[in-house]
């Protein structure tokens, strides 16, 4: 029997990477991928392109959004990666508009800030959002491939535009705060989908019996960025507690669009 693979957890230039959903898919193709899963962070905005670029190269697609959660307790917050869901749920479609909505207003005061410094002298919010595909999660990201796309020469260059703009401290004011992680979970099951914990760390394996009791019922065991001390556990859970496998490249690997450490080989994908 062929054993077919699968690359679950993919980001495009619908949140925070640099290759298009269509892009994606062609180097999926040619990577002997025969099932993909776009999952760009909390919005499914790049989907609908994505699957007709799967469509027309036979390539089964498998809906995604990777959302980030809160867990009571917990500094930070769980990324869980939700598949196969109905886009069209209306309790998954507002949480999902809800998040872009506040993202948006963050990334748009901090456009804003760097434009008052000088840093992102030459640049509008405007511009941000007509080189922006409509339903993206808008972010750094999405003000980068603007400047390329524009090919804006900036002041000071790109290279100071994460530390001087997006880490200032005067744009903590613009963050907001995350849903709980069984909100996240609630809304993916009810739209009859996949909801998986990604890329399982020391920080949150501890939590995974507490995640499955709010109906989370994946877990990602593929992916490069899983420790070898962490994947038993993640394997173990999915034993014990019957969970879907899921997982992918995420930011690595060829289909990350990105250099350096990020831009070695890596193909991690899971059995279709």
């Amino acid at each position: 029997m062929e054993v077919k693979y699968a690359n679950l957890h993919l980001h495009s230039t619908y949140s925070d990477a640099g290759f298009t959903p269509h892009q994606l898919v062609l180097i999926g193709k040619s990577l002997g991928y025969k099932a993909l899963a776009l999952t760009d962070h909390e919005t499914d905005g790049g989907n609908a392109v994505f699957a007709r670029a799967c469509a027309r190269e036979g390539i089964d697609c498998i809906t995604g959004v990777e959302f980030y959660g809160k867990i009571e307790g917990v500094v930070g917050s769980a990324h869980l990666t939700a598949l196969d869901f109905d886009p069209d749920e209306p309790t998954l479609r507002a949480l999902i508009e809800k998040r872009c909505e506040l993202q948006a207003e963050k990334t748009r005061k901090t456009v804003e800030f760097g434009i008052k410094i000088g840093v992102l002298d030459g640049l509008t919010w405007q511009d941000v959002l007509d080189h922006t595909p409509t339903g993206s999660w808008l972010c750094i990201d999405s003000v980068l491939n603007t400047i390329r796309t524009m090919r804006l020469t900036l002041p000071e260059g790109t290279s100071v535009i994460r530390p001087k703009v997006f880490k200032a401290p005067e744009v903590k004011e613009f963050s907001f705060p995350a849903p709980t992680a069984e909100e996240i979970i609630k809304a993916v099951r009810k739209a009859g989908g996949i909801i998986a914990l990604a890329h399982p760390s020391e920080k949150f394996v501890p939590y995974i019996d507490q995640l499955v009791e709010m109906g989370m019922n994946g877990i990602e065991t593929g992916h490069p960025n899983i420790k070898p001390e962490i994947l038993p556990i993640a394997m173990e859970a999915a034993e014990k507690y019957n969970l879907y496998h899921c997982g992918g490249t995420d930011h690595d690997g060829p289909m990350s669009c990105c250099g350096g450490d990020r831009a070695r080989p890596t193909f991690d994908g899971i059995s279709e």
